[in-house]
């Protein structure tokens, strides 16, 4: 049996035995997610966390992370930050890019010299995320392995579009303010009936929260997945620092189409008038919300190719991929795998 230690040192006190109410964020909810996805492959796998105390849950075990030095494994996985492969020499070290690393914030972080001096493999999680990645990166090998979507989005029945319902479950600095502005601001967008839910940017004293916008209070996986059983489309713009895009992959797998305007990894993740559609200016961005919110043929056709990811983005495929990784089948320069 192969062994693999994951160490995730986010800020973020979580463990396997965190509640599934409470929505993690996308690197710790990845990390527990391929941690059961090897571990039912057969895999020994060990998440170090920032927790007190060990847990054992679907094969995986979870443990402070300052127990992950003394914690044998044959390949060492850290999340962005390439410091804690100092405390493994002579161990296959890999380091999971989940966001942009340029060599100023390298540097600011205190990662650069890491990445000198140990040249670990690199695990990115997209096509685009590896092209933009600085090619004075040491990285003894460059992987693209996508991340899965949570069973919680592939299994319940997917939207029927039913309503006008848009939702917004991205960070609020990816675009938040421009669907905001659109929302208020767009006459036909206004005219349509189409009403914007924005989850995890509640703003309980504003006015909005009777009229097209509504805020939610963060949720975890199981309840966005019960209201976009319900909803129309999900917006988001992008971002520059978006690696893959986690939220429109989720909303993706319940049916929803993702209008966006390409940024980022939103260009790799939505292939415009397949499953969402691309939209450059303020103003074909509202026309796609319209057409959307009142075209039923042109939502059922991007509907059935969001409802692809289905097949496409799986843990088990994921798993399958990192397999090949951890076990060292790739050539030099990587294996590359498809985005989706």
């Amino acid at each position: 049996m192969r062994r693999v230690l994951f160490i995730c040192a986010t800020p973020v006190a979580f463990g396997l035995d965190t509640p599934p109410a409470i929505g993690l964020g996308g690197i710790e909810s990845t990390n527990i997610a391929l941690s059961r996805a090897l571990a039912r492959r057969g895999w020994a796998v060990t998440l170090a966390t920032r927790r007190s105390g060990t847990v054992e849950r679907d094969g995986v075990r979870n443990i402070p992370l300052g127990e992950a030095a003394a914690c044998e494994a044959d390949a060492v996985v850290t999340s962005n930050d390439p410091r804690p492969l100092r405390a493994h020499p002579g161990r296959r070290g890999i380091v999971w890019v989940h966001n942009p690393l340029n060599v100023e914030k390298s540097v600011r972080k205190g990662y650069l010299l890491p990445f000198l001096s140990l040249r670990p493999e690199a695990v990115f999680v997209g096509t685009l995320a590896a092209r933009n990645m600085s090619p004075l990166y040491p990285f003894r090998r460059r992987h693209v392995v996508p991340h899965g979507v949570s069973p919680v989005f592939l299994t319940p029945e997917p939207t029927r579009g039913r309503s006008r319902d848009f939702v917004y479950a991205s960070q609020p600095q990816r675009g938040l303010d421009r669907m905001l502005r659109l929302w208020r601001s767009a006459a036909p967008l206004i005219a349509s009936g189409a009403k914007l839910h924005v989850f995890g940017s509640e703003q309980p004293d504003s006015p909005d929260d009777r009229g097209p916008v509504v805020f939610h209070p963060r949720r975890g996986a199981a309840a966005l997945a019960a209201f976009y059983g319900t909803a129309r489309a999900m917006v988001c713009p992008g971002s520059p620092d978006e690696t893959f895009c986690l939220a429109a992959a989720e909303a993706q797998a319940m049916g929803l189409p993702v209008v966006t305007a390409g940024i980022g990894a939103l260009a790799e993740r939505v292939q415009h008038g397949v499953n969402g559609w691309i939209a450059g200016t303020d103003a074909a961005f509202a026309e796609a919300v319209v057409s959307l919110a009142t075209q039923d043929d042109l939502w059922s056709e991007l509907s059935a190719g969001a409802l692809l990811q289905r097949r496409a983005l799986t843990w088990e495929r994921a798993a399958i991929l990192w397999e090949a990784v951890l076990r060292g089948a790739s050539q030099e320069g990587g294996r590359r795998a498809p985005a989706g």
